[in-house]
């Protein structure tokens, strides 16, 4: 999808053919920018009217077409066309994937009138409950484009009744000056979609749709899990070898011991000699975080070749514990500890979080950096069976 970071594709612009557009406006001096626009609203937020009015010259706006996609390869060729835009009321959830020349527009309407117009269509059956904690999550995200977006054009759905706000939107999105006689044609007439016709289609290809939110939702996490890691002020995150992180790491371990109900020194139980052992063979990374020397964090990762893959080099995350009185260090320490990983060639990582301790809570840790769910692990215990 060019320029929405669906693969490395970066904002292009090619020299179009200068013409006057089909209702008479002036097309702005220069060669036509081949980068697309996207509108992010509500339902009910005169989105079908934008793409009425945006479909102008050679610009066809779309609307709602996320609808019609069933992987990423789609959304790539959609928006590979020249002169292409689209209004969406569906995608504010993945505007993370935004990149290059994209031109973003956010139209934001309270969620109260929203609600109160889908409750208002005749043959629409809506939950109130349910469609409001819906429009209030997406609100959220439009919040998140209008305060992060570069260049984004933010406006209220009150506005859109103004021509100023309009010609703003249009000049925004589209290389031409804005054709008043259009907006005055056009500004009085209700332009909807049949809502109920929508509803059926998203019905009908709920597990495909689905499918690829959760497909798009998996890139944006695993972007977070490529960055460059960042460490909290005086905090250094590093490697260490075993022996050092044993004589270190034992005020943590003691901390870590009771969170997960055992007692401190319980860690001298543990098999010790294998771990130096593993370590000692390259078989065990040891990521630690430090201030002023004293230790903060740390992550212990198993390495070892995958019995599915001659290729594939595995690592297993076993031990973790983060000071909580720094906020955020668990998951830099993660995003660090891949980075070392995969400097190393470890080409996949599995994680555990188990029933003890912050295992729930890690859960959503592990889904922000890109990892997905591969099943469950059980443990049964011989001597009881």
């Amino acid at each position: 999808m060019r320029n929405l970071n669906f693969d490395d594709n970066r904002g292009e612009t090619a020299d179009l053919p200068r013409s006057v557009v089909q209702t008479g406006g002036e097309v702005v001096s220069g060669p036509v920018p081949n980068a697309p626009y996207v509108i992010f609203a509500l339902p009910r937020s005169r989105t079908a009217w934008l793409s009425h009015f945006l479909s102008y010259g050679d610009w066809a706006c779309g609307h709602d077409e996320l609808r019609h996609m069933r992987s990423l390869s789609d959304v790539r060729a959609w928006f590979s066309q020249p002169c292409t835009g689209s209004v969406e009321t569906a995608g504010a959830p993945f505007w993370r994937l935004l990149e290059g020349n994209v031109r973003v527009v956010v139209i934001r309407r309270p969620v109260a009138e929203v609600v109160e117009s889908l409750m208002n269509i005749p043959g629409c059956a809506f939950d109130r409950a349910t469609i409001t904690a819906a429009m209030t999550r997406l609100d959220a995200k439009l919040a998140q484009i209008e305060a992060r977006v570069p260049g984004v054009l933010s406006v209220k759905f009150a506005d859109l009744a103004d021509e100023s706000t309009c010609a703003r939107i249009f000049e925004h999105c589209l290389p031409y000056q804005h054709d008043s006689e259009r907006w005055r044609a056009l500004s009085a007439v209700n332009i909807q979609i049949d809502m109920r016709a929508l509803i059926r289609y998203c019905q009908a290809f709920a597990p495909a749709l689905d499918k690829l939110a959760s497909v798009a939702k998996h890139k944006i996490l695993s972007g977070f899990a490529v960055r460059e890691p960042v460490s909290p002020d005086g905090i250094t995150i590093q490697t260490e070898d075993f022996a050092t992180w044993l004589r270190d790491a034992r005020p943590l371990i003691d901390r870590h011991l009771v969170l997960v109900g055992e007692a401190p020194g319980d860690w001298q139980g543990k098999n010790l000699p294998l771990m130096q052992t593993l370590y000692d063979a390259g078989a065990m990374q040891i990521t630690t975080a430090r201030s002023n020397g004293r230790m903060f964090g740390y992550r212990m990762t198993l390495i070892g070749p995958s019995l599915t893959s001659e290729n594939v080099v595995t690592g297993t995350n076993t031990t973790v514990y983060a000071d909580p009185s720094f906020p955020g260090l668990g998951a830099k320490l993660e995003r660090a500890s891949l980075r070392f990983l995969k400097d190393r060639g470890v080409t996949e990582v599995f994680y555990e979080a188990g029933k003890r301790g912050s295992g729930d809570r890690i859960c959503a840790m592990f889904k922000r950096l890109g990892a997905v769910d591969h099943g469950q692990v059980y443990r049964l215990q011989l001597a009881e069976v």
